[in-house]
Order: C-alpha cells, then sequence, then structure tokens
C-alpha cells in the first residue's frame, strides 16, 4: 500500500473514532440526506479511494433492510445482488441509488449500514460484479471493515 492510501485510511479512522466518541449515547439515530452525502464523501476517499460516484440517497421507512443499493437503467429497477452483466446493458447511463432506513438503534448502526451498502455500489460501480451480493468480492472488504471496528455483515 503506498504512503497516500495509508495517511487517508489513517484520517479515517481517527475521524470515525471521534464521531463514534461523540455519538456513542446517541439512540434511536434518525439519518439525513445531508448526513448520508457528508459520510458517502468521507468513506468514497479514505475507503474506496474516490472511485465511487456519488447516487441519490433516499431515507424512508423500510421494513425488512436497513439499506438496499439499486442500479437503475431504461426506468428498469434492480435490487443489488439481482442484475446479470448480460442483462445490464453498461454501455448506457445506469443511476444508482442508495435507500437507508430512517431509523436506526444506533448512529454506528447507520454508519456501518451507509459503508455496507457502498461495498455493494462499489462492486457494481467499479467491479462491475455480475451479482454484487454477499460473494467473495464483497468478503473481500472484510480486513477494511476489521481496521474500523465496524461490522461488514450486519
Amino acid at each position: 500500500m503506498n504512503k497516500q492510501i495509508k495517511r487517508r485510511q489513517k484520517k479515517l479512522h481517527f475521524r470515525i473514532k471521534k464521531a463514534l466518541e461523540k455519538r456513542k449515547n446517541i439512540k434511536k439515530f434518525t439519518p439525513t440526506i445531508e448526513q448520508c452525502q457528508s459520510w458517502f464523501r468521507t468513506f468514497n476517499r479514505g475507503m474506496f479511494g474516490g472511485k465511487l460516484t456519488e447516487p441519490i440517497f433516499i431515507v424512508r421507512r423500510m421494513i425488512y433492510d436497513w439499506g438496499i443499493c439499486v442500479a437503475d437503467w431504461d426506468n428498469r429497477k434492480c435490487r443489488k445482488g439481482t442484475f446479470n452483466q448480460r442483462i445490464i446493458p453498461y454501455h448506457v447511463p445506469i443511476d444508482y441509488r442508495i435507500e437507508l432506513h430512517n431509523k436506526y438503534p444506533t448512529w454506528k448502526d447507520f454508519i456501518e449500514t451507509l459503508a455496507h451498502e457502498m461495498v455493494h455500489l462499489y462492486q457494481m460501480q467499479v467491479r462491475k460484479d455480475p451479482y454484487s451480493n454477499h460473494n467473495a468480492n464483497f468478503y473481500s472488504w472484510r480486513e477494511t471493515f476489521k481496521r474500523l471496528n465496524f461490522r461488514l455483515y450486519q
């Protein structure tokens, strides 16, 4: 790893540690779009080397998930883990969005969920993974999450 990447990861680790300390007593956290965008940019620089294009963020009540990453092309919708490279026309513009639940038990749960969905976005945008699900490609991020004291899988 080169020095610049290590420096970015160290800054990210420090910022997260400070944020966790500051927000450790927050229960029932309700995220805003601005918070999602701000932390997306922070994670994008620190974990993904700025490779991700910022998606649309939607914060809404969700029944079964804390978050999902969606690829939308030609007005068709496709959840993470269900699209196939043979079907998605990568040569046309694809709109991505991350939908997050509007209530989390703690702030850390929110930030872990956002980072988790960003891994799926990385699979779609950078790796062009045909499935973008919880596969070996996804679990290759386990060590990075461990260094940040995050759980990769909720």
